[in-house]
């Protein structure tokens, strides 16, 4: 973990069965950014896990925390990990193997320090007092409905953001550390599974009818 004279603050994870256990290590004022993604890609993750009903918000979006994997830690159960690709590309989608309860994206190797965490498993008021309570909305025209008047950001801003902290993990090799990764070989800890096209068809059919049904109680 880099060294910081900033105070720390914990937000403890738990997946639902037990099996893993973890935290977040944040300083304040936290460094991350809280951002709300309404891509098909993390609505296809959500039914690929059955936990639609846990993670995506009224508008299809998924709430995710993106910061340095060094500042995430699982103290219990990495061998209990598992991750997806949902697409086929390069960013992994990780979950409890036992219970799906979602965790954290990333990319596929640990020298792209940055993680993605997934807050629907986590107390909204601890979240907020740790994380912060400021969000911004990515993706939003292949969300539900109108969420109003929201702060947008652009998938470019997101990507510099990536760039920046990987250029930030080549000056300083221990932010590159990551309780999902092999700290020798910087390789995922557990074995990407790669959906088959039907498999993808098959998910996004499901999150078709999910968002008509959100529509439609909304």
């Amino acid at each position: 973990m880099t060294a910081t004279t900033s105070p720390s603050q914990t937000l403890e994870f738990q997946c639902q069965c037990g099996a893993i256990e973890g935290a977040v290590r944040e300083s304040a004022p936290p460094t991350g950014r809280r951002l709300v993604c309404h891509c098909n890609d993390c609505q296809a993750f959500a039914h690929y896990l059955g936990k639609e009903k846990l993670m995506l918000d009224d508008h299809a979006g998924t709430h995710v925390y993106q910061m340095d994997s060094s500042k995430f830690e699982i103290t219990k159960g990495q061998d209990q990990l598992a991750c997806v690709t949902v697409t086929g590309g390069p960013l992994l989608r990780w979950y409890c193997a036992t219970c799906k309860t979602p965790i954290a994206n990333t990319l596929s190797s640990s020298r792209f320090a940055f993680l993605s965490l997934i807050l629907s498993g986590f107390d909204r008021g601890k979240t907020d007092a740790v994380l912060g309570s400021a969000e911004e909305h990515v993706e939003v025209s292949s969300g539900v409905g109108d969420p109003g008047k929201v702060k947008t950001a652009s998938m470019a801003g997101m990507l510099w953001n990536l760039l920046v902290r990987t250029i930030k993990a080549r000056i300083h090799p221990e932010l590159r550390k990551s309780p999902l990764f092999d700290d020798t070989t910087g390789k995922p800890l557990a074995k990407p599974i790669r959906l088959e096209p039907a498999e993808r068809l098959a998910l996004d059919e499901k999150a078709d009818i999910y968002r008509e049904v959100l529509a439609e109680i909304g």
